[in-house]
């Protein structure tokens, strides 16, 4: 028993030390969604920036423009095309999500997890909730640097994320974490 208390102690650290070097970086990302079934449903490409606190610009550019936006306090997701977006307070909106992995804290966020190595700098992570929007998701890093992400969701969806061309930085502007919506746009305020 004190053998596997040990393992999870030194998963638990290691995943820790890699998401907390991974909390001010930016790059660009490629996401596929596959049905239960495996069908490939939808793909996406764009750029990313990740600064902390809990602060992140998720930009997709193909197939649609949407543009996620966190300033550590609100999350805007900005339908481009549809010219309509969504503010919501970031705790009510990020809560127990993948997004809450690299965007806040890990030791605020590991607690609500069941951590398993799967071998070298690769990680399978349950959430403990019941109430959770996905089974469990599978981090990945080469050299330290997050390299992918895999999401299983609660309706047996797989979401497959690559991240490329990673680079860390030192904190960026915070106005790259404000969005200035244009006059035209609906603006849809939850959890006020």
């Amino acid at each position: 028993m004190v053998f596997f208390s040990v393992a999870a102690l030194a998963t638990d650290s290691a995943i820790e030390g890699l998401l907390e070097s991974n909390r001010n970086i930016e790059g660009e990302f490629r996401q596929v969604t596959y049905g239960e079934q495996g069908k490939q449903l939808q793909v996406s490409e764009g750029i990313f920036l990740l600064a902390s606190p809990s602060q992140f610009v998720w930009d997709s550019v193909t197939p649609f423009a949407q543009r996620i936006i966190s300033d550590g306090k609100t999350i805007t997701v900005w339908d481009v095309d549809l010219e309509q977006a969504t503010q919501k307070p970031f705790a009510g909106a990020v809560g127990n999500s993948p997004a809450a992995l690299l965007g806040r804290p890990a030791a605020e966020v590991l607690p609500h997890y069941t951590v398993t190595e799967l071998g070298t700098e690769k990680f399978r992570l349950a959430p403990k909730g019941e109430q959770d929007l996905f089974q469990h998701l599978t981090l990945s890093f080469r050299d330290g640097v997050i390299s992918a992400m895999s999401i299983l969701d609660a309706l047996g969806q797989t979401t497959v994320i690559e991240f490329n061309n990673v680079e860390a930085h030192d904190g960026v502007a915070k106005e790259n974490f404000v969005i200035d919506l244009p006059d035209h746009v609906d603006v849809i305020i939850e959890g006020q």
